[in-house]
């Protein structure tokens, strides 16, 4: 027998739904809701297999709803409505099913058939692996989550990129819906989130995205995410700690890409030059290590990976060059200058600055 709850403000509706799914044989009514707020609270207690529930609804509609039942909620959700307006285009490939008012006995059947056949599925706990650095992906296993809209892929990394601490609501839709007004970013919002915990739920992994007051928090414990790693690198570590220096390339092997490559998104802009800042001066620090030590060569090889994000990089291309005549390696030394005055000249019709002359006439 499947166990469903009903949520619905307007009561007809409530006892027109719960008569047609006692009458399949197939369906407990456990209980029936015309406060949204009280059937959030029943399910923390007592598991369902599917809930239906109504989209328009005051206070609380039934898409935001949904987004707070899904932290806890591994059952179905089946959205009914009477408005056959975007939502219905928006839910019906990630809800079970979505039910337009008056619902029928033929129409319900096809709910309840689906409901079975998705019941067949156990779920399986899976290690969760998010790549931030180059393209942006998701992966349980040997399979790619798949998102239905780029959006929710962004508001997923949104909330990564907070890294476990609290960020309002109002921060993440002027990031992400900043074109958007008042309740048009909030509609885009709460179906995003929706979007992206289905995703996850449709795979059979566990995903908790918390809401308090306002506030979301996406529990990263459990995930292998190389963005989350690079950073608390460095808000677990001295800088440049050359005492672990086995960790600090560790760290720097983690940047096989730029933050989120192919997003040009204004917070993802800024916070790709940020990253790649840390970056930098992350491979800075092991080059000086190594030159300390007399290791040019591998000086040498952090250098230029640095110089794969900044080849114009003064302070990048100065070093290079100084070590690699450290390593009497001057004919590298030369080519390198070439390149570098070659390409200042080209973009900024400069020149190098006199240091580099006296560099080579030490």
């Amino acid at each position: 027998m499947i166990k469903a709850i009903l949520v619905d403000d307007e009561h007809p509706s409530l006892e027109k739904l719960d008569k047609l799914l006692k009458e399949t044989g197939t369906v407990e009514v456990v209980k029936k809701f015309s406060q949204p707020m009280e059937a959030l609270e029943y399910l923390k207690e007592n598991k369902m297999d599917v809930v239906f529930l109504d989209i328009e609804m005051p206070d609380i509609d039934g898409i935001e709803l949904a987004v707070r039942i899904l932290d806890f909620h591994s059952g179905e959700i089946v959205f009914v409505t009477a408005y056959n307006q975007y939502a219905v285009h928006a839910f019906e490939l990630h809800a079970l099913d979505y039910l337009m008012k008056p619902v029928t006995s033929e129409r319900l059947r096809k709910t309840l058939d689906r409901l079975n056949k998705n019941a067949k599925v156990s779920p399986q706990n899976k290690d969760i692996k998010i790549s931030c650095f180059g393209r942006f992906s998701v992966t349980t296993g040997s399979n790619t989550i798949r998102f239905r809209t780029d959006k929710s892929a962004e508001l997923l990394a949104f909330l990564i990129d907070s890294r476990g601490n609290i960020v309002s609501r109002s921060k993440i839709t002027d990031s992400l819906w900043g074109d958007f007004e008042g309740d048009r970013a909030l509609i885009h919002f709460n179906t995003t989130l929706y979007y992206v915990k289905k995703a996850f739920q449709s795979c059979n992994v566990p995903i908790s995205i918390q809401y308090n007051r306002g506030s979301y928090l996406l529990n990263t414990n459990g995930f292998d995410c190389d963005y989350v790693k690079f950073w608390n690198f460095f808000e677990t570590t001295e800088f440049p700690g050359w005492e672990d220096v086995k960790r600090m390339e560790e760290t720097a092997r983690l940047y096989v890409g730029e933050y989120l490559s192919g997003w040009e998104t204004e917070w993802v802009v800024v916070k790709r030059m940020q990253t790649e800042e840390r970056y930098i001066a992350l491979l800075h620090s092991l080059a000086e290590y190594y030159k300390s030590i007399g290791t040019y060569r591998k000086a040498i090889k952090w250098l230029n990976e640095a110089l794969l994000y900044q080849p114009l990089s003064r302070s990048l291309n100065y070093k290079l060059m100084e070590i690699l005549l450290l390593y009497n390696e001057r004919v590298l030394a030369l080519k390198q200058y070439d390149f570098y005055r070659s390409g200042l000249a080209e973009k900024f019709q400069q020149a190098p600055d006199d240091e580099f002359e006296k560099l080579f006439n030490q």
